[in-house]
């Protein structure tokens, strides 16, 4: 097998297995409707007719990644761990799988299978916009939101919670994850230095912030590392989105040599 098909097989076996857990669906169910109902004033639902569609799901997009990170980080924290803990780890060693084929499909079946949910979410926002509103374009846009706000925060939460916790453990990641996503991401960069507001936020503030062609949270507030702090427009949601993109590169790459590591200490 060819590394490509290698990659393949496992993305769809990861993607197969993920998608089928209950704990994935009722988790984003449930912090999908508890944001829905407990958004403030600004939120989607209290936007005036007339907002441009585009303003609409960007908001609602915003809206779901307050949260919605927080469950998929925990559901994929042990994708690499947990094949040791049933005793599978020794089975794919044997098998003609090289360690790359197996991080990426592994990584790219865990960010396709969130990212299914996610996405179905925004999609039934904009059905529920739409039979307020009566604009099909919201559809359209809801694509976009999530293209540009919601899939590469994906992207970068897949990628660690993938190899973190082979540093750590599962649930010890899951705990410090928690609470690094509201330090670095929903924590007021004016009360206590924090990433909050700057182009390594995940959260994808300023991809949203371009899209409703206003401050969406805290995107480019005074703060700490001011240099990461452009004033919002479409070059600073280019950058905010290329560097999620890189970022979540070095991990993936420390896998495979953890996983060696490992596989040797065993």
């Amino acid at each position: 097998m060819t590394t490509l098909r290698q990659t393949w097989a496992v993305t769809r076996y990861e993607f197969r297995m993920q998608i089928r857990k209950r704990s994935l669906w009722i988790t984003t169910a449930t912090l999908a409707v508890v944001l829905t109902f407990s958004q403030g004033d600004r939120g989607p639902r209290h936007l005036p007719p007339g907002t441009p569609p585009r303003e609409v799901m960007a908001s609602w997009a915003l809206l779901m990644a307050l949260l919605l990170p927080i469950g998929f980080g925990m559901v994929l924290a042990d994708r690499l761990t947990r094949d040791r803990r049933l005793g599978l780890a020794s089975l794919l060693e044997s098998l003609p799988i090289g360690r790359g084929a197996l991080v990426a499909g592994k990584y790219l079946g865990g960010l396709t299978s969130t990212a299914v949910p996610a996405a179905l979410v925004l999609l039934i926002a904009a059905a529920g916009e739409t039979a307020h509103r009566h604009d099909p374009a919201l559809f359209a846009w809801a694509a976009v939101a999530f293209v540009l706000v919601t899939l590469p925060g994906l992207a970068f939460v897949a990628a660690f919670a993938l190899v973190c916790p082979l540093l750590t453990t599962a649930p010890l990641f899951r705990a410090l994850f928690v609470g690094y996503w509201f330090w670095g991401n929903m924590l007021n960069p004016d009360l206590f230095p924090s990433l909050t507001g700057t182009l390594l936020t995940p959260l994808g503030d300023y991809p949203a912030t371009w899209l409703m062609g206003e401050r969406a949270l805290y995107a480019g507030a005074d703060g700490w590392l001011q240099f990461l702090r452009p004033e919002p427009g479409g070059a600073a949601a280019v950058a905010a989105i290329a560097l999620l993109l890189a970022l979540s590169i070095p991990p993936l790459a420390l896998a495979s040599p953890l996983l060696r590591r490992r596989n040797l200490s065993a």
